[in-house]
């Protein structure tokens, strides 16, 4: 028996195409985290966009419980990231990360 031509083929043909673009960015393994914050500094950012005023007082609160010696400075130290001078602020970040010792940054973008 032999198979039969595409042209005796009664069924339509699609084409397909894959929705998904090839990747543009190499995955990178993430830091490892500071497996005790007790002593150390932590910064937050944050883009001014979504709930920050509610959500880092919390995000404080429940790693203080965990470390209570850990340090934090306030997202309004660092400016909002986010808008019309977010090159002019995130330049300066690496500075103002190093001015204030930060050992880790808690960065919240919202949408």
């Amino acid at each position: 028996m032999t198979s039969p031509k595409r042209s005796d083929i009664n069924e339509p043909r699609y084409d397909v195409l894959w929705p998904l673009s090839r990747k543009a960015v190499k995955a990178t393994a993430a830091a490892s985290r500071i497996p005790d914050l007790n002593g150390k500094t932590v910064c937050e950012l944050w883009d001014v966009i979504f709930r920050g005023e509610t959500i880092y007082p919390l995000v404080r609160e429940y790693i203080k419980a965990r470390f209570p010696r850990v340090k934090f400075v306030g997202y309004s130290e660092f400016g909002n990231f986010h808008g019309a001078r977010e090159h002019q602020v995130t330049a300066t970040l690496p500075d103002k990360l190093r001015a204030h010792g930060a050992d880790a940054a808690i960065v919240g973008i919202g949408a």
